[in-house]
């Protein structure tokens, strides 16, 4: 695993899609003194004749992949995994770890005074690494310049080249992580690159601090809670867990000029969970001592002898929400001011746009800290395993609602802005563009004609995020609720559920995004997790306990509201992955329909996959022109249904919308995203006249 911390050089991941030309920005770096480390070059030595790795290989996939002097053909094997990719993912398997072990091998030999590392891999996203990195780099090119190299260089035909392609992240979802995606399509990139690198070489250690921070003063020493688990397990038990929390929050409320609500809240709670089969055995208590924390243990264990196991391994985590500001450490007047700065900016935007016209202004702000430490005591194969994970999550949220209205007729137009950041989220005038925004969805809506009702073609631009991702399909793909039968994806595992163009991912390493952690409520590494994968079903979100009924591995989903709330498996940044096709191009077929740009609320029958959204920004689309703005438009469907037709999906993937998830009475934060989708057939509901069904 590479552990970037360790080294007193910069370390910076480079990634891109096959033939995109990242060996270009490599040899430049290697001009200028970094010493760069290729994943393919090691995979090749990985694999040399004589090795471990080569006869692992051999007995998976056979030794008919040998050549006559016994080394591996490597054209005949991606032969056989890009044409299939269940041997892919079995091949990378094999692999990755052992590629990863002798890059960290190689960084170790490097002297100190390396200008800086470079560790070039086209699937750092693919394998949840992208965070790791002191700099994370993305080199892009056009699909039709990729084409060309990959049969100019490696005599592919178009089939095969797209294949190669397909069979990585789409370039949408590498930008997603990059702290520069670089696009090398012939142009001149020195400027660039030497500006790129200049601010890396400045920056890179106060970087470093802030993705692998140092350990946090905690409420209780490693040896306490070891001997906590060890009361907990002194009966029997498969494992344990202390779950500790410390949390600060702010909120903020203004209503019409008067700041309604001024919230700070501190608390300081741990949780006790002791699992054996299908039983699980959970306690939690209100800011409790070390003696208190043994005697729950021994209530929800028996009498008995304590557990001997080993000491409480402790591991720093890199994050994918590194924070610069916590917003703990904020004034409250510079809050209050923030807020008081946005409502007059509503009001003087309004007024210029439409004097008279804006009624009322409600502007919220809040923040939260959290910080987590998670004993856990495992067995595997009668052997005992401990381990002691820690994390500071932060989260800064803003939003605004606007009423504007003329006569009798009242609309709202409501922003949010909100990542899992320090205040750092609201410099430079962040809250400018939801505000305005907010203000010309009010004022748009009212000039907005009723919507019709009807059967018709519906285009989700990309701005309207994922909502009918999260929902109608993205909760019936939690373990707990497909084991319970209560999924439309119940016992559909290897099973075509979608279009070939669909591929559903859940990541929560996503830099920055609302359901990103460096781990999960249980102390696992949160991943990118394919859900599925050009329409077959591949994977549901594991907790813990869902993993072990399944016989799988946890996913990194195991999430709680907090330490009252047992962890079940919930989402973290949902989306449908981007297609190949220009947004615009998927408008202008479009003869008579609904263009949705933004969603509200909504519900959803987890069972069926039957849903219900509001839609608060839609647009009736005529000859592939946008007509003019509706209001009080609903959108229904089935999820699964909608997955099946989805065979038009964009090349976009950039706005995530976020929120907090409820399930079973707990509340997480999430964001879910989709690039612009056309559905050809869902029921609109409106106010207007109905039309004829648009089928």
């Amino acid at each position: 695993m590479i552990e970037g911390m360790n080294h007193p050089f910069p370390i910076l991941g480079l990634s891109g899609g096959i033939a995109s030309g990242k060996s270009f920005v490599a040899a430049w770096l290697a001009g200028r003194g970094w010493a760069v480390l290729d994943a393919d070059a090691l995979a090749r030595t990985v694999v040399a004749p004589g090795t471990e790795g080569l006869a692992a290989v051999v007995a998976r996939f056979g030794a008919e992949l040998l050549d006559a002097e016994g080394a591996l053909d490597r054209g005949q094997l991606a032969a056989r995994v890009f044409a299939d990719p269940q041997a892919r993912l079995a091949l990378e398997t094999l692999l990755h770890p052992r590629i990863e072990a002798a890059l960290e091998a190689c960084l170790g030999d490097l002297p100190p005074t390396t200008k800086g590392a470079v560790l070039d891999a086209a699937l750092w996203v693919e394998r949840s690494r992208a965070h790791r990195f002191d700099a994370f780099w993305v080199v892009e090119a056009p699909q039709a310049l990729r084409l060309e190299r990959l049969a100019t260089r490696d005599g592919l035909s178009e089939i095969q080249a797209l294949a190669r392609l397909a069979a990585q992240s789409s370039d949408a979802e590498r930008a997603l992580h990059a702290d520069l995606v670089i696009l090398n399509d012939g142009r001149d990139l020195e400027n660039v690159l030497e500006s790129a690198e200049s601010r890396l070489l400045a920056d890179w250690r106060q970087r470093r601090a802030r993705t692998w921070r140092p350990f946090m003063p905690a409420p209780f020493q490693a040896h306490e809670l070891r001997e906590v688990l060890s009361i907990l397990l002194a009966k029997g038990g498969e494992g344990a867990e202390v779950f500790v929390e410390q949390r600060q929050g702010c909120g903020l409320g203004m209503d019409n000029g008067r700041m309604e609500d001024v919230l700070s809240s501190e608390t300081f709670g741990a949780s006790l969970r002791l699992m054996e089969g299908e039983r699980t055995r959970f306690a939690d208590l209100i800011a409790p001592s070390f003696e208190e924390l043994k005697e729950a243990a021994r209530t929800l264990a028996g009498a008995g002898q304590p557990k001997e196991l080993p000491a409480l391994e402790s591991r720093r985590h890199a994050t994918p929400c590194p924070v610069r500001l916590d917003p703990a450490a904020v004034a409250l007047d510079r809050k209050v001011a923030l807020v008081k700065e946005a409502e007059a900016l509503a009001r003087s935007h309004g007024e210029a746009l439409r004097p008279g016209a804006l009624k009322q202004v409600a502007v919220g702000y809040g923040d939260s800290t959290q910080r987590v430490w998670i004993a856990t005591a495992e067995q595997a194969e009668g052997a005992w395993t401990t381990r002691l994970s820690e994390d500071l999550r932060v989260q800064s949220v803003f939003r605004v609602s606007v009423t504007a209205g003329e006569g009798d007729q009242l609309q709202t137009g409501y922003q949010v802005l909100g990542e899992a950041k320090g205040f750092e989220l609201f410099e430079d005038g962040a809250v400018e563009r939801p505000v305005k925004e907010a203000v010309r969805l009010a004022f748009q809506a009212l000039d907005a004609q009723p919507a019709p009702a009807g059967t018709f073609p519906v285009i989700l631009s990309s701005s309207a995020g994922g909502t009918m991702i999260h929902e109608a399909c993205g909760h019936g793909l939690e373990a707990d609720l497909a084991l319970a039968g209560m999924s439309a994806f119940a016992g559909k595992l290897g099973q075509q559920v979608a279009a070939e163009t669909v591929t559903i991912i859940d990541d929560g390493t996503l830099p920055h995004k609302r359901g990103s952690a460096a781990l999960d409520d249980e102390g696992e590494t949160p991943q990118r997790v394919v859900l599925i994968e050009k329409g077959i079903l591949k994977q549901y979100l594991q907790s813990k306990k869902t993993a072990r009924r399944m016989g799988v591995a946890p996913t990194g989903n195991g999430r709680r509201e907090s330490y009252r709330h047992l962890p079940i498996p919930r989402m973290r940044n949902t989306f449908l992955a981007a297609g190949n096709e220009a947004p615009e191009a998927i408008l202008g077929d479009l003869q008579r329909g609904l263009l949705v740009k933004h969603m509200g609320g909504g519900q959803v029958d987890t069972v069926t996959g039957n849903f219900v959204f509001q839609v608060t920004e839609g647009y009736w689309v005529e000859g592939g022109q946008v007509r003019h703005p509706v209001k009080n438009a609903t959108l229904s469907g089935c999820g699964p249904d909608v997955l099946r037709q989805l065979h038009r999906i964009g090349s976009d993937l950039q706005h995530f919308d976020i929120g907090t998830c409820g399930k079973d009475g707990q509340g997480v934060p999430v964001s879910d995203a989709q690039p612009t989708i056309l559905c050809p057939a869902l029921v609109v509901g409106g106010t207007a006249e109905p039309l004829p069904n648009l089928l």
